[in-house]
C-alpha cells in the first residue's frame, strides 16, 4: 500500500511539472493566441469621401518668390502644413502679382509671407502692416533679412535692433506653455547663420529661442487692431514642418486643427529566419551567440519595454533572406522561430504584417538606384508578384486567424511599379508604412490615402542611436500631426551604422528614453498597431472642420467625421472650459486634445 501511495504521489508531482510545462509552452508560444481586430478600423474605401478637404473657418493667403530657392522651399512647407490643418489658403507669387495688393489681401484673415527679402513689396510694404493695423494677422513665415523696407516695419514687429548678419542657430527651445515635448532642448545637426539676431521691445511674446536665449526664434506681437508672428527659424525641411504650423497657429485667437492622434512602433524584419553564428558587439558583451541573443536577452527587454511604456508592436514578416529574384521562389520550411516570436508578440497585443518573401524591394530591371544598397532586381513582373503571393501564402498559413494588412518596403524602397501592383493585385493589402523624409531612393510618403484606396502611413524616425535629428523630427511631427512613429530592426543590434558597436545595454537606454518621453510629452496619444494607424489616418483624411465663435462660446462643425475626430486646439486668449458633443483635455497652458464624439460640438470659452 505504501509503495502505491508513493507511486500515486509521484505521479501527481509529475502532472503538476508537466503541467507547469505546458502553461509555459503556452505562454512564451502563445498557442491560445485568437487573432483580433484593430483598435481603429480600417473603413472600406467608399467611406472615405473628402480628401483633406479645407474648412471656411479661416481663409489665409501666403506671399512667396518663385525665383528665390528659399522663398520656394518655405512654400512647399507652408502649402502642406495648412493643407493638412484644413486651412483654405492662395499662394501668390510676388514676381507675377498684377493685383493690387490692398484689394488681394482684403480677401482673407491671413497672410503667410514666405519669402525673406522685403524690398520686393516696395512702397506696398505700407499696405501691408496698414492691413495689420486694421485687425489682419500677418506671419513672417521665414526669417526676414535687414533691408530698407524692414528697418520701416521693424518697430511694429516688436524689434529694437537687429543686425545685417544672420545669427547661428544650433538648437530649439520652446516655451512650456507653447509645443509639446517642450520640456526639452532640441538640437539642430549643422547648424549654421540662419535666423534674424535681434533684440525685441518688452510688449512681444517670445514662444521659442535657442537655448542660450541670444537668439528668439518664434514671437508675437499686437499692432493696433492685428498681430504680427515672426518664424525666425530658417531650416526649411521637411523634418521641422511641426514648428512653422505652431508657429501659425499663434495668428488667431482660436485655432483649431485636426490630428491623427496615434503612436507606432514597428519591427521590420521580424520574425524572419534568425542568423547563425556570432556578432561581433553582442560576443563582446554578451558572449552568446545571435540566435540565443535574441531569445534570451533582447526579445525579453522588447517585451518589458512594451509593458512598461504601452507598446503595441507591428512586427512585418521577412520569409527568407535568399537573394533569389528570378525563377522558382522555394518556401521557407523552417517556421518555429515564427510560431516563438509572432505569438509573444500578438499575445503582447500587438499585430504582423507584410516585409518582403526576401529582402528585395519590389523593383524591375528598368528601376535605377540612385545608392549602391547591394539590392537586386526582380527579374519580370510575373516572378516579382509571386514573391507576394507566396509572402502571404507563408504568412497566413503560419498565423491564421491574423488579419495582416500593412506592408513595409524592404529599406523603404519601392518603385512606381511594384506601388501599382499592390494597389491593383493585393487588395488585402490597405496601408503601406514607408518613410517620412526624403531619401534618393526611397518611397517617400505623406499622411494620406491614395487613389487606390491604399492608406499611406510613413515611418517618422528609426533605430536604437535616435541622434538629435531624429529627435528634433519627433517632436515637430508631434506637434503637426500628434504622432509618433517608430521602426528598427533585430539587427540593429550587428550593424555599426545603426549603433551595434554602442551595444544593446545603451541602445535599450535610448529606445526606453524615447518611449518615456513619448509618454511625458503626449500623455493622452494613443497607442496603436500599424493596421490601427491606417484607420485614424482614414478618419483625420476625411475631416473637413468649421468653427466660429459666438459670444464667448466656439462651435465646431466637423463634416466628414465617421465615429469619433480629434483636434488641437491653440487658445491664445483665455482658456477652454467644457465641451458638449465631446471631451476636452488641456495639454499645457494653451494647447487642448479635443475628441469630438458627434459632427457637432460646442466648447465653453471662459477668460
Amino acid at each position: 500500500m505504501k509503495k502505491t501511495k508513493r507511486f500515486r504521489e509521484l505521479i501527481l508531482v509529475a502532472l503538476g511539472f508537466m503541467l507547469i510545462f505546458v502553461m509555459l509552452l503556452i505562454e512564451r508560444i502563445g498557442i491560445l493566441y485568437e487573432g483580433t481586430a484593430p483598435e481603429i478600423a480600417i473603413l472600406p474605401d467608399d467611406n472615405i469621401t473628402n480628401d483633406k478637404k479645407a474648412g471656411n473657418s479661416t481663409k489665409c493667403l501666403v506671399l512667396w518668390e518663385e525665383e528665390n530657392a528659399t522663398s520656394a522651399k518655405a512654400l512647399g512647407i507652408y502649402d502642406q502644413i495648412l493643407t493638412d490643418m484644413r486651412v483654405s489658403h492662395d499662394n501668390v507669387n510676388v514676381s507675377e502679382n498684377e493685383q493690387d495688393l490692398n484689394k488681394l489681401i482684403s480677401r482673407y484673415d491671413n497672410v503667410v509671407i514666405a519669402m525673406s527679402n522685403l524690398e520686393s513689396f516696395g512702397r506696398d510694404i505700407i499696405k501691408l502692416t496698414g492691413w495689420v493695423g486694421d485687425g489682419g494677422r500677418l506671419l513672417f513665415g521665414i526669417p526676414p533679412f535687414r533691408s530698407t523696407n524692414f528697418d520701416f516695419i521693424s518697430d511694429k514687429l516688436g524689434i529694437i535692433s537687429a543686425s545685417y548678419d544672420y545669427a547661428r542657430v544650433d538648437d530649439f527651445v520652446s516655451d512650456k506653455g507653447y509645443m509639446l515635448g517642450a520640456q526639452r532642448t532640441y538640437k539642430i545637426i549643422d547648424g549654421y547663420e540662419s535666423s534674424l539676431s535681434a533684440v525685441l521691445d518688452d510688449e512681444t511674446t517670445v514662444y521659442a529661442h535657442t537655448d542660450e536665449k541670444n537668439v528668439p526664434l518664434v514671437w508675437a506681437r499686437d499692432y493696433q487692431k492685428g498681430k504680427f508672428v515672426v518664424c525666425n527659424f530658417g531650416y526649411t525641411e521637411k523634418a521641422y514642418r511641426g514648428i512653422f504650423a505652431s508657429a501659425y497657429t499663434l495668428l488667431d485667437d482660436v485655432f483649431i486643427y485636426p490630428v491623427i492622434n496615434a503612436s507606432t512602433f514597428y519591427i521590420d524584419d521580424f520574425p524572419s529566419p534568425v542568423p547563425a553564428g556570432n556578432g561581433e558587439y553582442v560576443k563582446r558583451d554578451y558572449n552568446m551567440g545571435i540566435a540565443d541573443f535574441y531569445s534570451r536577452v533582447w526579445w525579453p527587454d522588447m517585451l518589458n519595454l512594451g509593458r512598461e511604456h504601452n507598446i503595441k508592436y507591428t512586427g512585418l514578416i521577412i520569409e527568407t533572406y535568399q537573394d533569389t529574384t528570378e525563377g522558382e521562389l522555394k518556401p521557407n520550411e523552417s517556421t518555429s522561430n515564427y510560431y516563438y516570436y509572432g505569438n509573444m508578440l500578438l499575445n503582447q497585443g500587438g499585430e504582423l504584417g507584410f516585409h518582403g518573401y526576401n529582402h528585395q524591394p519590389l523593383c524591375l530591371p528598368d528601376f535605377i538606384y540612385n545608392q549602391e544598397l547591394g539590392y537586386n532586381t526582380w527579374a519580370d513582373y510575373e516572378t516579382m508578384h509571386s514573391s507576394v503571393k507566396e509572402l502571404i501564402r507563408f504568412s497566413t498559413s503560419i498565423f491564421p486567424n491574423q488579419n495582416m494588412s500593412v506592408y513595409v518596403p524592404p529599406s523603404d524602397v519601392l518603385s512606381d511599379a511594384g506601388r501599382n501592383m499592390l494597389g491593383v493585385d493585393f487588395p488585402q493589402i490597405k496601408c503601406i508604412a514607408s518613410i517620412y523624409l526624403e531619401g534618393p531612393d526611397e518611397y517617400v510618403q505623406e499622411f494620406e490615402v491614395a487613389d487606390d484606396g491604399i492608406v499611406e502611413t510613413p515611418r517618422i524616425v528609426s533605430g536604437g542611436i535616435l541622434d538629435d535629428y531624429m529627435r528634433i523630427t519627433a517632436f515637430a511631427e508631434l506637434n503637426l500631426h500628434f504622432v509618433s512613429s517608430h521602426f528598427m530592426h533585430p539587427d540593429d543590434l550587428l550593424d555599426e551604422d545603426r549603433g551595434a558597436d554602442l551595444g544593446w545595454a545603451v541602445l535599450k537606454e535610448n529606445l526606453d528614453d524615447y518611449m518615456g518621453w513619448i509618454d511625458e510629452s503626449a500623455v493622452n496619444i494613443r497607442h496603436l498597431t500599424g493596421a490601427g494607424m491606417a484607420g485614424a489616418v482614414q478618419r483625420y483624411v476625411n475631416l473637413t472642420p468649421n468653427y466660429k465663435i459666438e459670444e464667448g462660446n466656439i462651435s465646431l462643425t466637423s463634416k466628414g467625421i465617421i465615429d469619433t475626430a480629434y483636434y488641437l486646439i491653440r487658445a491664445n486668449d483665455g482658456e477652454l472650459g467644457d465641451a458638449y458633443g465631446g471631451e476636452l483635455i488641456k495639454l499645457n497652458d494653451s494647447l487642448y486634445l479635443l475628441k469630438a464624439q458627434s459632427a457637432k460640438v460646442t466648447i465653453i470659452r471662459s477668460k
